[in-house]
């Protein structure tokens, strides 16, 4: 029995089994029932018969293989991964309603430009005040006061989902902080209706959350796991000098980490501290500042003050921003759109780069394989790195560079410190890319 075929629950999994074997076993069964002369063709009613149950049984098969999979987090999809989720007390989240909004400039001074960065903060004005954040930097003028941007609910759920033609404003704190626009006005106005606020996170999302979530409290991964989850962070990173995540510290690996959350053996009641920093997603505020959208800093320390120790408390940094830029020479074939070539390259970079974790560096090889495979480059030249780090910091923990731009040597990485995060803007100044036909 052991060199004969498995099925159902194994060592290696659920094995089903093919239409094809359950056929040949329910001939073979006929065989020994009715004899071997039994008659078996494809025209005969007992082949018919056992051709539909054959068709019954391998449904019930794949039904045990679902029912399997569905036990198990990294495999369950739909009701059975809520089920997981449930039992784990993680449920699937609402998404972030979204739509398109017509930002139009009033009053602006001839040959100025009105720059909006991403994230700036659009409200209702009538109550409920809801606010909604743009995805994307625009620039009015008034010989074009007029650009369509996409903009995104700060709030999950249903009671984003605006009807069209409602009555829109720039947020007033928000404006009055971050804007100079004199005399001028900005109007935004929706003349399509906002969706998306009533849709669940996908399985994809949903599992990742669930697999990330740890089955212990007043741990790292505990801390990290829930300061992930605030809207606005990109990602976290927790420095405790005393605990074990700066391997640099002489006295590293001298002290039991699984048998304390964050430090040496200490006296209880004594305060210790330590530092999270966040890197914070594009266009989303550090701090409140007095407006309606919840700053990232506040809404981390109320999920840290939850999550902590006793008598431990957290020093919570923004991270430092790196601006990354590429130069290179391109040979593209003849006939090809200039701006399509560069615009994908540059769209591919910014969805690469912008996924990078922290302290995690900008390889070489990769921003040169994207270029390469770009439809219609033939060739990549001259191909180097640029970086441009902060003018200033709070902190430095592993020798960052501020105030100074660099460009790396053809081949060279962009080695990041353990504090900075990479971040790449398709119109960044940084970039020169030049394009040449063959």
């Amino acid at each position: 029995m052991a060199d004969q075929p498995q099925f159902g629950v194994t060592a290696v999994g659920f094995q089903i089994k093919g239409i094809d074997r359950i056929v040949a076993d329910q001939q073979a069964r006929a065989r020994t029932m009715f004899g071997t002369d039994v008659d078996l063709s494809s025209g005969s009613a007992l082949r018919k018969v056992m051709d539909a149950v054959a068709w019954d049984a391998q449904e019930l098969w794949r039904g045990l293989e679902a029912q399997y999979y569905s036990n198990f987090v990294s495999t369950a999809t739909g009701p059975s991964l809520d089920l997981i989720g449930s039992d784990l007390g993680l449920s699937r989240r609402l998404l972030q309603a979204g739509g398109d909004v017509v930002m139009t400039l009033g009053g602006g001074a001839t040959g100025r430009a009105y720059a909006l960065p991403q994230g700036t903060v659009i409200e209702t004005v009538n109550p409920p005040i809801l606010s909604f954040r743009t995805a994307a930097p625009i620039t009015l003028t008034s010989l074009a006061p007029a650009t369509t941007v996409a903009v995104q609910a700060v709030v999950r759920g249903p009671a984003a989902n605006l009807p069209a033609n409602q009555q829109l404003q720039l947020e007033p704190a928000w404006a009055t902080l971050h804007l100079n626009l004199g005399t001028a006005a900005v109007t935004p106005s929706n003349p399509q209706a906002f969706t998306g606020g009533d849709l669940l996170e996908s399985d994809s999302d949903y599992r990742a959350r669930l697999l990330g979530m740890p089955r212990t409290i007043w741990t790292q991964d505990a801390l990290l796991a829930q300061i992930l989850d605030v809207d606005g962070v990109r990602d976290v990173a927790i420095f405790d000098p005393l605990g074990g995540v700066d391997v640099s510290q002489s006295y590293f690996n001298m002290f039991l980490f699984a048998q304390r959350a964050f430090s040496m053996p200490r006296q209880i009641g004594s305060p210790y501290y330590f530092d999270v920093v966040i890197a914070v997603e594009p266009g989303w505020p550090w701090t409140t500042g007095g407006g309606n959208v919840p700053g990232v800093y506040d809404s981390a320390l109320e999920v840290v003050r939850q999550w902590r120790p006793v008598s431990i408390f957290p020093n919570i940094i923004d991270a430092n921003q790196v601006d990354v830029g590429i130069r290179a020479t391109l040979v593209v074939q003849g006939g090809q759109a200039h701006d399509a070539v560069k615009g994908g390259i540059l769209a591919a970079v910014h969805e690469s780069i912008n996924k990078l974790r922290l302290g995690r560096g900008v390889l070489y090889s990769d921003v040169m394989l994207m270029a390469r495979t770009t439809p219609g480059v033939l060739d990549v030249q001259n191909l180097h790195l640029r970086r441009c780090p902060p003018a200033f910091s709070a902190i430095n923990f592993s020798g960052a560079r501020f105030g100074q731009s660099v460009e790396l040597g053809p081949g060279e990485n962009l080695l990041l410190a353990p504090d900075e995060v990479a971040v790449f803007t398709v119109d960044s100044k940084l970039s020169d890319i030049q394009l040449v036909s063959q």
